[in-house]
């Protein structure tokens, strides 16, 4: 299902010409008197200068350490554009830098307005006019920028960089035709102009004419066969024609011209993502990201290249990042709940997210496909909690009838052990202590196994064998039963009878006396004197021998 993640990000949406137009889109540092430290406690709160210099620093120290955090100079710049405003003090470099950091974020309509502002302190703010213009074609409002252009063009007809940008804001607007004839007029007038080439072959690709782009690129080549952006270019025209490896082909070229170039790293990331090179992808997209923390289509793409590698949380924690700039971006919240749902399997979070995404396009059919689907889940995740619970409980209940079965098959063991006791002296064959030895041994082992079905099959296979016993052990020498089987069956306690002594024991001694010998066994000899032996036994000396004559 992973395709499925992607359904709405692989189209190359890349702009052609964006880094071309975003050519002035650098933080202006010019004109920054360091006058003491920005953190000094005793600086001028109606000092718009004071929070432009911590800015400045913030994006210097930024650029050192190699991890500028825009988010925070967006902070300064733009408390330095509010004072300007507030003491009648207007700091047009502070909302225009303010400007360009918040678009580094991805926010490009607040962009706008800061530009706006940055235009309304200094109406000739030429990089204001430019950039501002560039916010609103990614904000998608292409129209919005060309009466800006026409309104500044008027006061300035020879400014060849606005006059490019013009041309190109006329292709993003759809109007091709005459944003190919305000090029053509720039490139009669300067055939070396490799700007002019790149627009004009970003307008015939707008305008799906992808030979004639690739002519515009490949006459700019021959001007200037080491720039990164044209090879970008071609590699979109390939892309467009099915030709993939021409194009990552270009997209390398571009990046071996410029590691760091953001258009080729983001189309590179696109088709990595597309072939499942996640790892590339990731790559890719972090360098994009780098320099442009809040590009949505990097941050999508990075997202998709974490669910790639198997790092779902990462994954989510991406999509957050992008929903917390617009929180109804679409294909954040879908791929969102997807890896929630097919991933993670927390549907019910899912089902928050494709809510959200229901909320935000009602129209969308799709999400209501999703919707059916994780609710079929969390019936049946509901379903399997509902048995597992009720499998615990039935574990549960056999667990104390098991410990009771316990006490009881020990009894019948008990009870059977005074059975053979009773009855040892009955003839019997010895086969029937055998049989109840390994009866008492399958009982105990039926018990130390705490299985109370095996206790309870246990149990009656040693009552039926006593009950066979009775019948067939207790028996008098025509066959027949000499004790009733309901002295076992009625469970009653097995009395067994104390012996009786045997007749014609020895007697008890006298009382204080020792006992007489038995009739005609030896008696005491008398005190102080040896026995006399009796009659015709011989005495203890033997007769010296008489001679005989």
């Amino acid at each position: 299902m992973g395709t499925e993640t992607m359904t709405k990000f692989t189209t190359y949406s890349l702009r052609l010409g964006a880094l071309l137009l975003l050519s002035g889109l650098t933080l202006s540092l010019v004109g920054c008197p360091k006058t003491g430290s920005s953190n000094s406690g005793d600086q001028d709160p109606e000092d718009p200068g004071a929070p432009y210099r911590a800015g400045v620093e913030l994006i210097e120290d930024g650029r050192s350490s190699g991890k500028i955090n825009y988010e925070r100079a967006f902070t300064q710049f733009r408390s330095a554009c509010d004072i300007g405003e507030e003491f009648n003090k207007p700091h047009a470099k502070g909302c225009y830098n303010a400007a360009i950091a918040v678009s580094k974020l991805g926010r490009h309509e607040e962009a706008v307005s800061l530009y706006r502002r940055a235009l309304d302190a200094d109406p000739g703010f030429s990089a204001a006019v430019q950039n501002l213009t560039v916010a609103l074609l990614s904000a998608g409002k292409a129209m919005d920028s060309l009466p800006i252009y026409e309104k500044y063009l008027e006061a300035n007809p020879k400014d060849a960089d606005m006059i490019n940008n013009y041309a190109g804001a006329l292709g993003e607007a759809g109007r091709f035709d005459e944003g190919v004839e305000v090029i053509q007029q720039l490139l009669f007038e300067n055939p070396k102009d490799t700007r002019s080439q790149k627009t004009l072959a970003r307008i015939y690709f707008l305008a799906k004419r992808y030979r004639m782009s690739q002519m515009a690129s490949a006459n700019a080549l021959r001007i200037d066969d080491q720039d990164a952006d044209i090879h970008n270019n071609l590699g979109l025209t390939w892309l467009k024609e099915d030709n993939e490896e021409a194009a990552v082909l270009e997209f390398k070229k571009a990046l071996e011209l410029d590691s760091d170039n953001l258009e080729a790293n983001m189309n590179l990331g696109l088709i990595a993502v597309k072939a499942a090179d996640y790892e590339l992808a990731a790559q890719s997209f972090q360098k994009v990201l780098k320099e442009n923390p809040g590009q949505i289509e990097a941050l999508i793409g990075m997202g998709i290249a974490y669910r790639g590698i198997l790092e779902m949380d990462s994954a989510v924690e991406q999509y957050d990042s992008i929903l917390a700039i617009n929180k109804c971006q679409e294909t954040a919240l879908l791929n969102k709940g997807i890896v929630q749902h097919l991933f993670q399997k927390k549907y019910k979070e899912a089902r928050k997210t494709y809510a959200a995404l229901q909320s935000c396009n009602e129209a969308d059919t799709t999400v209501q496909d999703w919707m059916a689907r994780v609710d079929a889940d969390i019936a049946e995740e509901e379903r399997v909690a509902a048995e597992l619970a009720e499998m615990e409980r039935q574990l549960k209940e056999l667990e104390e009838k098991a410990k009771k079965k316990a006490v009881v098959l020990k009894a019948q063991m008990a009870r059977a052990e005074r059975v053979f006791l009773k009855y040892k002296e009955v003839p019997q064959d010895p086969s029937w202590t055998e049989v109840f030895v390994s009866q008492i041994e399958a009982s105990q082992f039926a018990i130390e196994s705490e299985d109370f079905f095996f206790m309870e099959e246990q149990g009656q296979y040693l009552d039926e064998f006593m009950l066979e016993y009775y019948r067939y052990a207790l028996v008098d020498e025509e066959g027949k039963s000499i004790v009733d089987k309901a002295e076992w069956v009625d469970g009653a306690p097995i009395d067994i009878p104390e012996p009786a002594p045997a007749e014609g024991g020895e007697a008890a001694p006298a009382e204080g006396g020792e006992a007489a010998p038995a009739e005609g066994g030896e008696a005491a000899p008398a005190e102080g004197s040896e026995a006399t032996p009796a009659a015709g036994e011989e005495t203890g000396n033997i007769d010296a021998p008489t001679e005989s004559n």
